[in-house]
């Protein structure tokens, strides 16, 4: 979805990627812990959660499997 401009990942190590135990970046596992609210951290409910979605797009914050809080996408994946 990126290589067709369907998709943008934005601050990553304030918004990793979460696949149990696996943290990327790897220097950002304090960030898995959703409960502590540090700014440019997206969350539910959110500014730029809202603006994204309010547009169509889906967040990778929203996932079942695993989370991806930087990823935001038009096709929802």
């Amino acid at each position: 979805q990126h290589a067709y401009g369907q998709a943008i990942d934005v601050n990553p190590f304030d918004n990793p990627e979460v696949k149990r135990d696996l943290v990327l970046p790897e220097l950002a596992s304090a960030y898995k812990n959703r409960t502590w609210h540090r700014a440019g951290m997206f969350l539910p409910g959110g500014a730029a959660v809202r603006a994204f979605t309010s547009q169509g797009w889906g967040w990778g914050g929203n996932w079942t499997s695993s989370k991806d809080y930087m990823h935001f996408s038009a096709t929802g994946t």
